[in-house]
């Protein structure tokens, strides 16, 4: 599905941005989601991961998300997966800075030398043309100088049909501003569409981003995992206040639809991490967290999230 300017996006998010998640946001409003990254090697030697790689219709447009450090193993395992898969696009994660994967010289360490971002694009564009499907990347500014200018020249000779950009360097990581500004240029010179990233901690930071950047899309990170109503939010402009039995509900459903492909034990103990994001700011969150999360099995932490929803509904309705 063709990009279409406006359009709010969840960005990636490595343990959390799974179908489940995925599909709920979109019901919110997302218009566009994208996978948690995935290892090109670990798709050439294993196949795909149902895990990261599984996905519906209701997710599309989507984008499966590739990285690697060579060109030639993430243009084959982006092959495989189109054959396999047929995304809306692939994306190459440039900008990935955990330092695992800095030091396999992949994702945000590619940043150091943009005409090798240039070939990883090139290349992948090239196996993907019998299957129509584009080719996006993720960048920051640099890994540790800003050097935008020189990495979308690199991007657009490779054949780059969008690029999403944090505006924060590699080694920044999360700390520091991020560098609207820098968004605003990129659009002016660039010729593909360029979705800003970087900051967003409500819906009027989407509204302010658009408007101060021009920027084609705005990518909404971490501040969709303890509030995704965001995307609903800017839809409506207006403050949604959702409380305790809206947000257990919302990790009920999502925990159902994690069984479509992991395991229900597993699917418990991965959930408590979204558990901690949904719940913040809420009374009592703390207390209310810590025993939810110190559940031992599933039917224990399904027993306590129901138990939560029911102690606020006798509060409601007292």
């Amino acid at each position: 599905m063709r990009f279409r300017k406006g359009e709010v996006i969840l960005a990636p998010m490595a343990s959390y941005t799974h179908s489940a998640f995925r599909r709920l946001c979109r019901r919110l409003g997302a218009d566009r989601t994208y996978t948690e990254l995935i290892s090109a090697v670990g798709i050439l030697r294993n196949g795909i991961p149902k895990k990261y790689a599984y996905f519906t219709d209701e997710e599309r447009p989507i984008h499966i998300q590739i990285f690697g450090s060579n060109p030639e193993e993430i243009a084959k395992a982006a092959e495989i997966v189109a054959r396999e898969l047929k995304p809306d696009f692939i994306d190459i994660n440039f900008g990935c800075s955990v330092p695992k994967v800095l030091r396999n010289k992949a994702a945000g360490y590619l940043l150091k030398c943009p005409p090798l971002m240039g070939e990883v694009v090139r290349e992948t564009t090239e196996a993907l043309k019998p299957y129509g499907i584009p080719v996006s990347a993720k960048i920051r500014l640099g890994f540790e100088e800003d050097q935008l200018e020189k990495i979308i020249e690199e991007l657009q000779k490779g054949g780059v049909s969008l690029i999403a950009v944090h505006a924060r360097t590699a080694k920044q990581g999360f700390s520091g501003r991020a560098n609207w500004r820098r968004i605003k240029e990129a659009k002016k010179f660039a010729s593909v569409p360029i979705v800003g990233s970087g900051d967003i901690k409500n819906w009027k930071d989407i509204e302010t981003m658009f408007e101060e950047t021009d920027c084609d899309g705005v990518m909404v990170g971490r501040a969709a995992l303890s509030n995704p109503w965001i995307f609903k939010e800017f839809k409506e402009k207006r403050d949604i206040n959702v409380g305790l039995r809206e947000r257990i509900e919302f990790i009920l459903e999502e925990l159902s639809m994690m069984t479509e492909y992991m395991s229900r034990e597993k699917a418990c103990a991965e959930i408590k991490s979204q558990i901690v994001q949904i719940l913040k700011g809420l009374p009592n969150s703390r207390e209310l967290k810590t025993y939810i999360v110190k559940a031992e099995n599933c039917e224990e932490l399904l027993n306590r999230l129901e138990e939560a929803k029911e102690r606020e509904e006798k509060l409601l309705y007292a």
